[in-house]
């Protein structure tokens, strides 16, 4: 039975029946769909450098697209709030931490 393959280059199904299947003399063998990942393979183009291939794309197999909108609220006011309490707690656990050792260094003397 024909199974689908994939291609070696840009990560696109083969049908069975179409592309061109590469032997290198080791044995090894390489899969391309058409003459134009062949070629690009050939001139020693990188496919992760090629916006078209699906590793360039990443794993999801889609190119990442910024938002149309962009949303406006008033959460960055809350944000703001909660950045300073962040800040003051890790202040204050600065603190504690520079008083414990001091506490430790005055003990071993």
């Amino acid at each position: 039975m024909p199974r689908t393959r994939e291609c070696d280059y840009c990560g696109t199904d083969i049908e069975p029946g179409t592309g061109t299947m590469f032997v290198h003399k080791d044995g090894a063998t390489t899969h391309f769909c058409s003459s134009k990942c062949e070629n690009n393979a050939d001139l020693g183009r990188e496919a992760r450098n090629l916006e078209w291939t699906d590793t360039a794309r990443g794993e999801a197999g889609a190119v990442e697209e910024e938002p149309d909108e962009v949303e406006t609220d008033t959460a960055p006011a809350a944000d703001a709030d909660e950045a300073e309490a962040d800040a003051e707690d890790a202040d204050a656990d600065a603190d504690e931490a520079e008083d414990a050792d001091e506490e430790a260094e005055e003990a071993e003397a």
